[in-house]
């Protein structure tokens, strides 16, 4: 059993991030859904990464490790970031220094990781 359970309250933020992205869809900064649904899986991404911190302060037994929760954050923050720029163009010219940003840092991780061990 959780020590925590987060999960209602990751819920609660997915529906506070859908909230932000469907307002900036409003405001016209973004242009349309999909932007939306991207700048959602972006900042979800993100909550993720930061669930991994609370996870890190207190692990559970039997639950997901740290960096699996981790790199899954990454992976979902990166996944809406290339939608982003795909759909606003800007893809060539930021796929490199993204690929690379992204493989930076979780080889960083897994080193900080296999180094505590």
């Amino acid at each position: 059993m959780p020590k925590r359970p987060l999960g209602v309250f990751s819920i609660g933020i997915l529906v506070v991030v859908l909230a932000i992205s469907a307002s900036l869809l409003a405001a016209n900064i973004l242009y349309n859904i999909s932007e939306v649904l991207s700048l959602t899986l972006l900042l979800f991404g993100l909550w993720i990464v930061i669930l991994a911190g609370v996870r890190a302060s207190n692990p559970e037994l039997y639950g997901r490790g740290v960096f699996n929760i981790f790199s899954g954050g990454i992976l979902i923050s990166v996944l809406g970031a290339v939608w982003f720029l795909y759909l606003r163009e800007l893809l060539i010219g930021y796929l490199l220094p993204v690929a690379l940003a992204v493989i930076g840092i979780l080889v960083v991780i897994a080193g900080v990781q296999a180094w505590r061990r």
